[in-house]
């Protein structure tokens, strides 16, 4: 079986300069939990939810300044507002390894496992074409198993 078989199509994109508020409300409204970075027709970074979570922690350098204050995780939760106005670009991730059409799903799924990834956009002449992620290969795989036995 092909990652084109049961990629999903619709893929939700930003820009790299495009405030952080815009992927966390994008997350919130189509319950995906990543988001890809495509700058002048080409992919530059996705973002995910831990992406977003990990700007919301102290940087190394304001924990060393005061450690004791950067403990607060409530005042973490708090700091959200400041961190949605920061630039996607400061917290995507970076490369973006991609996958073409053809890819065989257990390659897709080897690579993921090995770069310890949750989702490879899915790149054909250059345009991202579709994403899959670890959920929709493992339904294709085990979907048989599953009609197979139910409970």
């Amino acid at each position: 079986m092909k990652v084109s078989e049961i990629m999903k199509t619709t893929v939700y994109s930003v820009r790299s300069n495009d405030p952080l508020s815009k992927v966390a409300s994008l997350i919130c409204r189509t319950k995906v939990s990543g988001i890809s970075v495509i700058d002048e027709g080409k992919i530059v970074g996705i973002v995910t939810e831990r992406d977003l979570l990990k700007a919301m922690y102290p940087s190394f350098e304001e924990f060393w300044e005061d450690p004791t204050g950067h403990m607060d995780f409530e005042y973490m939760e708090q700091r959200y507002e400041d961190v949605s106005k920061k630039k996607v670009k400061d917290h995507m991730s970076t490369p973006v390894i991609t996958i073409p059409p053809d890819t065989p799903i257990m390659k897709a799924a080897s690579l993921l496992i090995r770069k310890h990834l949750r989702r490879l956009p899915i790149v054909k002449d250059g345009e991202v074409v579709g994403i899959i992620s670890q959920g929709d290969i493992h339904q294709a795989i085990f979907a048989k198993e599953c009609a197979l036995h139910p409970e």
